[in-house]
């Protein structure tokens, strides 16, 4: 645990300068049940016009999507980056962005995927005219213009269309969904103090190990791995009471995977019961092929040993307290 550990936090230290947190938000920065007439909407980018009348325009529309999400969440597609965060319309007209974690890989010299995901943090207001959405920035510093997204739905989950061609993000967004009821309806959460704790031991596991982040690095860029290894812990325990929490109610078998390991019949067990409960269905069969075929070949995952003391015990040390191991 504790080599595997390493190697994955000094992994994404190394990118972080280029990728940043891709997590969902958590339930605080989002209100329950967002409404107006925004939310379960879709849209493809048609321009940025800036107030120096400098006019951007991306290369394929379909590359630049925003989703306003019924849950109170936006999802953003910026050309080769993907974004997650919060919104909000106290009324008709008004608007706002909370944070949004974005990922920061270079895409090709023509992208306008930096301007773009510049602009929301700043949008102020909106307002639609022709079947088209307007956002505004502060101090009217850019309009973005945005046409209805030219995406058929292809699943739905908790009432919620989702619009996509790619069916590896159909899957990983009925999951998030799915997931983040279940986290919610059974009370799991990760506190401070245990990311606290596991960040510790990370440090003391780096410098057994004589690798200490602040012997190469500036002061900024100390910061920035802080944040890296924040949001690290926070996934991992966060995945992990997930995980443990499904292997209780429904058991089975447990196989390998790079953030640790994964009761995978439980998970099949828990997505069938909520298709059959009506909580998601997808309507393009090759889509929905796609998606069980990870819970159900077999001859993709390593699994552990039904009955050995490894898959008996994986789920009683959280990860927080295994690095010194």
């Amino acid at each position: 645990m504790r080599s595997f550990l390493l190697t994955l936090l000094l992994a994404l230290f190394a990118c972080s300068t280029a990728l940043a947190s891709e997590q969902t938000p958590s339930q605080e920065d989002a209100p329950e049940q967002a409404a107006g007439p925004l939310a379960g909407t879709a849209w493809q980018l048609v321009k940025i016009m800036s107030m120096d009348d400098t006019t951007y325009e991306p290369r394929e529309r379909p590359l630049y999507r925003l989703e306003f999400r019924k849950d109170g969440n936006v999802s953003i597609l910026a050309d080769c980056n993907r974004g997650m965060g919060s919104w909000s319309s106290p009324e008709e007209g008004r608007l706002e962005f909370g944070v949004i974690a974005s990922t920061r890989a270079l895409c090709l010299p023509a992208s306008i995927s930096e301007k773009y995901l510049a602009q929301f943090e700043w949008v102020r207001s909106y307002v639609m005219k022709d079947g088209h959405l307007f956002l505004a920035t502060m101090a009217d510093g850019a309009i973005i213009e945005f046409e209805p997204l030219d995406v058929p739905a292809v699943a739905t989950v908790y009432g919620e269309k989702i619009r996509t061609d790619d069916a590896a993000e159909m899957q990983d967004l009925i999951l998030t969904r799915l997931f983040d009821r279940y986290a919610a309806e059974n009370g799991i959460s990760v506190k401070e103090e245990e990311i606290d704790t596991w960040m510790a031991s990370m440090d003391h596991a780096l410098e057994a190990e004589g690798l200490t982040e602040s012997h190469h690095l500036t002061p900024e860029e100390v910061e920035e791995y802080k944040k890296v290894q924040h949001d690290m812990g926070q996934s991992i325990i966060e995945h992990w009471k997930l995980n443990r929490a499904l292997y209780k109610q429904y058991g089975g078998r447990i196989i390998f995977q790079q953030l640790g390991p994964e009761p995978l019949d439980a998970y099949r067990e828990f997505l069938e019961e909520r298709q059959k409960a009506g909580a998601f269905t997808i309507d393009d069969p090759l889509f929905e092929e796609h998606f069980w075929d990870y819970f159900t070949d077999d001859s993709i995952h390593s699994f552990m040993e039904k009955g050995s003391e490894e898959a008996s015990s994986v789920f009683e040390t959280p990860p927080w307290e295994q690095l010194g191991d």
